[in-house]
Order: C-alpha cells, then sequence, then structure tokens
C-alpha cells in the first residue's frame, strides 16, 4: 500500500465532465461541476501528502466538440452491440490545470449529441450507447495501467463488467452516486439473459446475480453490487463516511419507515411519500458512504469572476462575435455600473452588497429600490426534483405579510415538460399582475444569475430531494440565506438557514404551509432582530465550503482501496491454506460446513464454502 500511495494514476469515468466554458466539455447538472472541479483538488490534497497524483478523465466526446482541438491517439478501442463490432477514436486534451481528458467517440453513437442533449430519451438507445462507450473505457483503461479506477454515476457503471476479473482482481475500483433517482432501468426485450448477450455480456451468468430489478435491468443495481465485491468504497455525495446524515443517510430509508415519519409529521395518513432509492433495497444492505462536496472558492464574494468588470466585458464581447448584440443586463444603469468596476466583497465589507442589491432591483423592476424592500430569490430549472413551483403557491400570501418583500425568480422548464411549463405559466401570471414585485425570466442568464444570487437577501430551495446541493453554497457564501426544505445535502447549511420538513408529497397545500412559516420566521427576524440576522449572514459567509476535507477522504478511500486488496488477499491465502490443511478430511468437512442465511450468514463463510465445493469437486 505504502508502495502504491506514493505515486498514483486515477482513471476517473463519467458521463459529464463539465468544462463546458471551454468548448470541450458538457455540463447539464451538478454531476459536471464536480467533475470540473474535483481532480485538481485531488492532486493539491495528494500533493500536501507527499503524494504525486495522475489523473485522466474519460468521458465521452460529444458532437459538437471540435475534434481538431484535440489530440487523437494512436489506439481504437473496440465494442459489440447485437454481434456487430465497431471501434471508438480516442482523443485527449490537457486543459490549464493540468487535468488530462480522454474522449472516445463513433460517429454511429453520439453523432446526435448536442451542447444540451447528451442522455439519450429512449432507455434501449441509452443501454446501447452506455454500453458501447463503457467497452470503449475498458479497452483503453487496460493499456494504461492505473492504479485505481473512479466511476461516477451509472452512465459508466458498466465498465467493470467489460475490464474483466483479472484487472479487478488487482485494481481497486469505486463508485460514487451522485443521483440515485436515475438508475439506468431498462425494459428488457426478449429476456434478461437476450437484453445483456445484445451488450456482449454473458446475460445466463450475470442477470439474476447483478441485474435484475422487478423484470427489468438496473444498471446502478449491478454496479453497486460488482464494486462492493471487489472490494470498493460506495460513496454519494453528501454526508459522512459512517453515513448518518445527508443524503447517504437518506438513502438507506424505506418506504415504510419514510411513510412513518410522514405520519407523525402530519398526524394523520399521508398520500405518498418519495423515496429517494426508488425502492433498489441494496442502498438499505450495502454500506454507503457520504464524502460531502466541497465548492471552488472562486465562488466566494471576493473571487466571483462575474462580479468583476474584467469578466462580464470580456462575456459581453463574446456575445457580439457571436451576433448577439443585446447587453448583459437589459436595465442601462446596472449594465453600465456592473461593467465599469468590480463588485467584489467579503463580510467586512457589505456596503458592496447593498449596491448589488440596489442594481438588482434596478435590473428587475426597473426603479431604484424604496425603503427596504427584501429580495427573495430563486435560481434553477422548473423540474419535479427543484420543486420550484412550490414558490408560486406562497408568493401572494408573502406579499400581503409583508408589504415591501419581493420576488425575483430565474428558472426554465425543460422542453416537453407539462408540469414546468404550468409553472412557468403560473410565475408569468404573477410577474404581470405583481409586476413591480414580482420579477420572473425563463432564459438563462449567467451573469444574472450570479447577480440574483449576491444581491438577493434569501435564497428559496424547496427541493424534493437534493444529493448534495451547491446553490445553497453559492448563495450562502455571498450572504443569500437559505430558506429550504430540510433534505440530503442542504442541512449541511441548517446553521445558518431556515429550514422547513415535509413528506407527504401529494400535500401540496400542507407543504406550502411548512414553506411560508420558514419564510416569514425569516422576514421577522430581518424586520424585527436586524443584529441577529447580520449574524446569520457573516455565519453563513464564513462557511468552509473548500474542497480540503472533501479531497483528503477521497484519497482516504483510495488508500482504504489498497488494504482491501490485501485483505481479499489475505482471505484468499487463508481459506487456501486451510482446506490445503485438511486432506483426507476434506470431504467430511465439506459436507457438514453449512453457513448460516440472511442477517446469521457470514461472508467469510460463504467464501470458503465455495472454494471447498470447488475442491470436492475436483
Amino acid at each position: 500500500m505504502d508502495q502504491h500511495m506514493n505515486k498514483l494514476r486515477i482513471a476517473i469515468a463519467a458521463w459529464e465532465p463539465g468544462r463546458a466554458k471551454t468548448g470541450l466539455g458538457a455540463q447539464i447538472g451538478g454531476l459536471g461541476v464536480i467533475i470540473e472541479e474535483l481532480p485538481a483538488e485531488l492532486i493539491k490534497a495528494a500533493a500536501r501528502q507527499g503524494i504525486k497524483l495522475e489523473i485522466e478523465v474519460l468521458t465521452p466526446c460529444f458532437a459538437q466538440y471540435d475534434r481538431t482541438r484535440l489530440k487523437k491517439l494512436s489506439g481504437r478501442y473496440p465494442a459489440k452491440l447485437s454481434d456487430i463490432t465497431f471501434e471508438f477514436d480516442a482523443y485527449e486534451h490537457v486543459f490549464d490545470d493540468g487535468i488530462k481528458q480522454v474522449y472516445f467517440w463513433d460517429e454511429g453513437q453520439l453523432n446526435w449529441t448536442t451542447s444540451s442533449a447528451i442522455y439519450p430519451q429512449d432507455p434501449q438507445m441509452a443501454l446501447r450507447l452506455y454500453a458501447s462507450v463503457s467497452q470503449a473505457m475498458a479497452g483503453y483503461i487496460r493499456g494504461h495501467s492505473f492504479d485505481t479506477i473512479h466511476l461516477h454515476d451509472y452512465h459508466v457503471g458498466l465498465l467493470p463488467f467489460y475490464l474483466g476479473d483479472d484487472i479487478l482482481e488487482k485494481t481497486p475500483i469505486h463508485l460514487t452516486i451522485h443521483n440515485a433517482t436515475y438508475q439506468g432501468i431498462t425494459p428488457l426485450v426478449d429476456g434478461g439473459y437476450s437484453s445483456l448477450d445484445r451488450i456482449a455480456l454473458p446475460g445466463r451468468d450475470l442477470f439474476h446475480q447483478y441485474f435484475d430489478f422487478f423484470d427489468n435491468l438496473n444498471l446502478m443495481k449491478a454496479c453497486m453490487l460488482k464494486v462492493h465485491q471487489c472490494g470498493g468504497k460506495i460513496t454519494t455525495v453528501s454526508g459522512d463516511i459512517a453515513g448518518t446524515w445527508g443524503y447517504a443517510a437518506e438513502l438507506r430509508q424505506n418506504h415504510a419507515e419514510i411513510y412513518s415519519r410522514a405520519f407523525m409529521q402530519k398526524g394523520s395518513a399521508p398520500g405518498e411519500v418519495f423515496v429517494p432509492n426508488l425502492h433498489l433495497n441494496l442502498f438499505e444492505k450495502l454500506p454507503i458512504a457520504g464524502i460531502t462536496n466541497g465548492m471552488s472558492d472562486r465562488n466566494r464574494p471576493e473571487n466571483l469572476p462575474e462580479l468583476k468588470s474584467e469578466v462580464l466585458n470580456a462575456l459581453q464581447e463574446q456575445q457580439k462575435k457571436a451576433g448577439r448584440e443585446e447587453p448583459l443586463f437589459r436595465n442601462p444603469v446596472t449594465q453600465r455600473e456592473m461593467l465599469t468596476r468590480d463588485h467584489s466583497f467579503n463580510a467586512e465589507q457589505m456596503e458592496v452588497k447593498g449596491e448589488l442589491k440596489r442594481l438588482l432591483h434596478l435590473e428587475a423592476f426597473g426603479s431604484e429600490p424604496e425603503g427596504d424592500p427584501i429580495l427573495l430569490t430563486a435560481v434553477g430549472r422548473l423540474v419535479d426534483q427543484k420543486n420550484l413551483g412550490l414558490v408560486a403557491s406562497i408568493v401572494e400570501r408573502t406579499l400581503w405579510y409583508d408589504p415591501q418583500a419581493k420576488f425575483i425568480i430565474l428558472a426554465s422548464a425543460t422542453s416537453g415538460d407539462p408540469a414546468g411549463m404550468a409553472d412557468e405559466a403560473e410565475f408569468a401570471h404573477l410577474a404581470y399582475w405583481y409586476r413591480d414585485r414580482v420579477f420572473f425570466h425563463n432564459t438563462f442568464n449567467l451573469p444574472l444569475s450570479k447577480l440574483i444570487l449576491a444581491g438577493g437577501d434569501f435564497c428559496l430551495i424547496p427541493s424534493r430531494f437534493e444529493p448534495c446541493g451547491l446553490v445553497d453554497y453559492e448563495a450562502s457564501l455571498l450572504g443569500n440565506i437559505v430558506i429550504g426544505r430540510a433534505t440530503g445535502g442542504l442541512t449541511k447549511v441548517s446553521h445558518c438557514a431556515y429550514l422547513y420538513d415535509w413528506l407527504d408529497i401529494s400535500d401540496r397545500m400542507g407543504e406550502a404551509g411548512a414553506f411560508f412559516s420558514r419564510i416569514t420566521a425569516a422576514i421577522d427576524n430581518y424586520r424585527r432582530h436586524p443584529e441577529w440576522h447580520r449574524t446569520l449572514i457573516r455565519t453563513a459567509m464564513d462557511i468552509d465550503a473548500s474542497w480540503d476535507t472533501s479531497a483528503a477522504q477521497y484519497l482516504g478511500m483510495y488508500r482504504y482501496g489498497f488494504l482491501m486488496k490485501q485483505w481479499h488477499a489475505k482471505r484468499k491465502s487463508l481459506i487456501s491454506d486451510f482446506t490445503g490443511s485438511l486432506g483426507k478430511n476434506l470431504e467430511t468437512f465439506a459436507a457438514f460446513f453449512i453457513p448460516g442465511k440472511e442477517e446469521y450468514g457470514d461472508a467469510f463463510d460463504w467464501q470458503l464454502k465455495k472454494a471447498l465445493t470447488a475442491g470436492t469437486r475436483v
């Protein structure tokens, strides 16, 4: 282990690599943010421990990338689907932070992708795509001597099955789950065996042991089992190693437990509860560790690029070169002042935040703020997970509760999502009727989103589930206090936020009431206890959101992987020595040795039983 830990080569496999601004990356959700930031943070953490770390990020080559900017590698990597074999090209690029990214491209598999579409909607197409790319990645790994493999989410979950047991015998492999609501559940075609045979896996050997999930394939289930059997660690993106809080704790809860809590919470039977593990009881049986994601220091108000005039002017020029003449900000005063000087601040320079609040008010409502308005903000996607439609349910009663409260909403629905489109329509309706107190914009604008977070007083995050939470960190570091639901990673800001607990997702009015109660508490403290509110802001801005602790824990996980390989080798050696010592008693011992099952079972006993059975057959 010590020899391994002096120098390490890590392969990080992920579908969504971040780095979208470079034109050589993709980011749809939080996964891309993490894969963009984590490798460099791991290298820094390793250097502090005297470890030389080399990382390669393995990812698909999406069609929108300009492959002339990439270095084409000499090797080609085969994949097989429905008995047809084809080859992926591989490219590489080294970014300014020194991280190498390796891209896998096949025209037939990836030509349909765009900057906003990298995940197939059809489950059969998705299965074939994930299988073929995983085969190509496995071929690359076999030829490049990595010390550890780190998988991120189910899209690359087939990779260990293509690597082969000879590689997994000696190379630790770990899995980080970013969102367990998406598990790669795929309907069978001509049965489970045939469904796997078509993606070049032996269905008869693997289907029942790994993939079967209510007569579907479940890619996450299969990957979790394989990683666990190989001695690897399964982690998720918030909580502690023991899994006592955050998303790691939530994934262990079954329907009965959540229903019981909801009953106690309401005092009556709930209509419907949300189960984070999607009824995959493997989460209740395997140890899931939490390693809470960090966030780059660039998100602190003293460093945030979108508060610096040079960066904003560069963005404006980029827009002009792309043929878009509109200004970054629609209000001329906001546009002029944001692009004329920096608006960086910290907890000791809060007058700058006050100026940002003024500029945000101008941008949203076209007028200078009068009195002391409270700006309640929300930034995100109008999807079921984010539950931002709940905000619309409390707008009018909040406006009535505090005559100076105002809402600034930047959110959009996914094309073809009727619920999201209905939320958009409701926000547009509210903005029309309360145009001087409700602002709604449904086109994402990065500079505007940062101005909203920096200039707002409270950030509304009523997420139905939130594995890690990034916007809560972003808002808190900018002095925008979170009002949201106590779920998953959002609980990490509970000491400087207003969080409510609600579990019956069918009772929208009940949840709106719980949400509204925290909003009124926040407003009351803002109005009546300003010094306490200022203390809350300083506490939020002082959060240690750095990657230091998380990166060190990932390095500990890599060390653990080598230790587990040692333990597995010792177990095999011990079993081999013991069975070899039995001599003529081997058959008698094997006949009587029957390990217990369920809670009385012992994995080591079953491993011995397997070896004994093989020995007696010989």
